[in-house]
């Protein structure tokens, strides 16, 4: 959502790539949420997303995703049709996941969510199927591992400034700044 206020309030003055990092990048049959670390994160994250208008909802189902790798490809095969569908899709996951609770490592559940966004589905799926997406999203998550050094979620690069975890909008403004962006 931060991330998103600075598109809209900054417009063509910055521009935002967004890459793939698997938090999960094969599947974990013992990811489980309640009574863990994940639970503990998602209350945190909810108290802060709660600034931004956004409630979560607590996981309440028995298949908590094992990995994170199809949702990320799902994004990518939603890029091959433009940046409009790829931010459609890219919001529309985190959405279905974060305040509806579906399960964005389920196929099924990637493309309810792909019809929601109004993607081509035809397009969609046999991009999802070619397994493209997931190659990209493998590809990127690797650099961002070997070649930036990334170990968390969000992790938003401004130059050679790095700003790691969720931080207050208040964060990203003032290093943007210090770039002369205002």
């Amino acid at each position: 959502m931060r991330l998103r206020t600075i598109e809209e309030r900054f417009g063509d003055r910055v521009s935002i790539e967004r890459r793939s990092f698997a938090l999960r990048p094969a599947p974990d049959p013992t990811a489980k949420f309640r009574g863990t670390y994940r639970e503990q994160g998602w209350q945190r994250a909810a108290r802060l997303a709660a600034a931004d208008g956004v409630t979560y909802k607590m996981w309440e189902r028995d298949d908590f995703p094992t990995w994170s790798l199809p949702a990320l490809a799902a994004a990518k095969c939603a890029a091959f049709q433009g940046k409009e569908v790829y931010d459609r899709m890219h919001y529309g996951l985190f959405e279905a996941f974060f305040t509806r609770g579906m399960n964005i490592a389920n196929r099924e559940e990637i493309l309810a969510v792909a019809r929601e966004c109004g993607l081509d589905m035809d397009r969609f799926t046999a991009d999802y199927e070619s397994q493209e997406g997931h190659k990209f999203a493998v590809e990127e998550y690797e650099q961002a591992v070997n070649r930036f050094m990334v170990t968390a979620v969000p992790t938003v690069f401004f130059g050679d400034v790095r700003v790691v975890g969720a931080v207050p909008l208040q964060e990203y403004l003032q290093v943007l700044d210090t770039f002369g962006i205002r």
